[in-house]
């Protein structure tokens, strides 16, 4: 794991913990598409995304930052980009960017065949795979880290 994932991860989840503790309603799985700003979402080294997501606290228009590792979500199914728990598509799948579509976030990478070729493949992030949990991004039983943007 890079350096920079590593810091980030455990001050993500220090952060985490602190921002879980503080919030009084259990947290509430959320659309990604509904409650994260998508739109302005960003994908770092091929699969570490981060976006904006709203949390619990409604009353203080509360939104996190939040990164989550795309390689717990996506895997690489004979060069077809899927949503597959601990997948792991980094490894085999290169220039990876994802397009803010409307109402929804793809993944677009060249992924390996097992004949070693590469086809481009896409998979639908915001409505088929993440979710929004209290400001996190997640997927699966992940969640990723998040910073708190309070008023």
């Amino acid at each position: 794991m890079h350096f920079f994932a590593q810091v980030f991860l455990s001050a993500g989840l220090a952060i985490s913990a602190v921002g879980l503790a503080a919030s009084e309603e259990p947290p509430q799985i959320q659309s990604f598409v509904e409650f994260c700003a998508y739109a302005g979402a960003n994908l770092t080294d091929g699969h570490w995304l981060g976006a904006y997501c709203r949390n619990n606290m409604i009353d203080e228009f509360g939104y996190n930052y939040t990164w989550v590792d795309l390689d717990f979500c996506v895997g690489n199914n004979g060069g077809q980009l899927i949503a597959y728990k601990s997948g792991n598509y980094s490894t085999s799948c290169t220039k990876c960017a994802i397009n803010h579509e409307t109402k929804t976030l793809m993944l677009t990478c060249d992924c390996e065949h097992p004949d070693k070729e590469y086809s481009t493949s896409s998979l639908d992030l915001g409505n088929n795979i993440l979710y929004d949990d209290n400001g996190s991004a997640g997927c699966f039983d992940h969640l990723g880290n998040k910073t708190w943007l309070g008023p």
